[in-house]
């Protein structure tokens, strides 16, 4: 009779042990999983997309550029409107960088394109279908084991009445050009 109660004990005890072997495991497998997660998310490529004034001048831009510490591979931009540059030029639609996959854009690689002047986009002649000031750009790429794909809305309607930075420097030497213009043409 005892030998069966301390069996009974010992069988107990072994699936407590079992119970919490496991129970480890898994709590392991999802430390692992989550030390996986983080450090693909700190490696990877990310592709973003922003427009910005370039400083001491009145254009809008647009960059696309990889943010991230690992190649993006076989990108693929697409915008989901037609978008004139400068309101008579190029569609950014039919740009090389929106019309054939980029093999490969290296860590902090940009790509930059003049979108327009504020009068353009913002003037009493603009022209919301040559230069819409909302669209979407979708981004495809993919890096070791996974493919992303994300979309950017692009809103220029917040740089009405803002102005892009001015250097001190660069008005002092482009007075003394102007001076040196003058002189010359004298």
């Amino acid at each position: 009779m005892i030998i069966e109660s301390l069996t009974g004990i010992l069988v107990i005890i072994t699936g407590v042990y079992v119970y919490l072997t496991y129970r480890m495991a898994k709590s392991s497998e999802s430390s692992v999983e989550a030390m996986r997660n983080q450090s693909e998310s700190f490696m990877r490529p990310y592709i973003t997309i922003s427009p910005f004034i370039r400083a001491n001048t009145p254009i809008l831009y647009l960059r696309v550029k990889n943010t991230g510490k690992t190649n993006a591979q076989n990108l693929r931009l697409s915008i989901d409107r037609d978008f004139l540059q400068f309101g008579d030029r190029a569609n950014l639609k039919e740009l090389s960088a929106f019309t054939t996959p980029i093999d490969s854009l290296p860590p902090d690689a940009e790509l930059i394109f003049g979108l327009a002047q504020g009068w353009v986009l913002f003037g009493e002649k603009s022209k919301p279908d040559a230069c819409p000031l909302q669209f979407n750009i979708t981004a495809t790429y993919v890096f070791p084991g996974k493919k992303v794909q994300e979309v950017t809305q692009v809103d220029l309607r917040p740089y009405l009445g803002t102005e892009g930075e001015s250097y001190p420097i660069v008005e002092e030497l482009e007075k003394i050009r102007k001076v040196l213009e003058k002189k010359h043409n004298a």
